[in-house]
């Protein structure tokens, strides 16, 4: 498992442009792994950390979980939302030149 370092961290935060507090810190250092064991999921391999594509998905990714985007549909009686949970082409399109196909 990968041990986010308050630099690595600071490198994500920037990459989103995001200001750098005690809890945006505390809050990549804690996401960013998980989206990194979802990133070599995804590619079937594992990545290395310094691969900058891989940075750019990790924190896109944090930045699209983060924000209340994603609401699709929404109606007034009884209350009922509905989300997209799929991360959009865009944020895994930094990881296509990764993935391995799987026979």
């Amino acid at each position: 498992m990968w041990e986010v370092t308050d630099l690595e961290a600071q490198r994500l935060i920037a990459i989103n442009g995001d200001l750098i507090t005690d809890a945006t810190l505390e809050h990549y250092k804690t996401l960013a792994p998980i989206y990194y064991e979802m990133a070599c999921d995804y590619c079937n391999a594992t990545l290395e950390i310094t691969e900058s594509a891989m940075l750019i998905f990790v924190a896109k990714a944090i930045q699209f979980y983060t924000q209340k985007a994603g609401l699709t549909a929404r109606s007034m009686g009884s209350v009922s939302y509905s989300y997209a949970t799929d991360l959009p082409s865009s944020v895994l399109k930094s990881l296509k030149p990764f993935k391995k196909l799987r026979w």
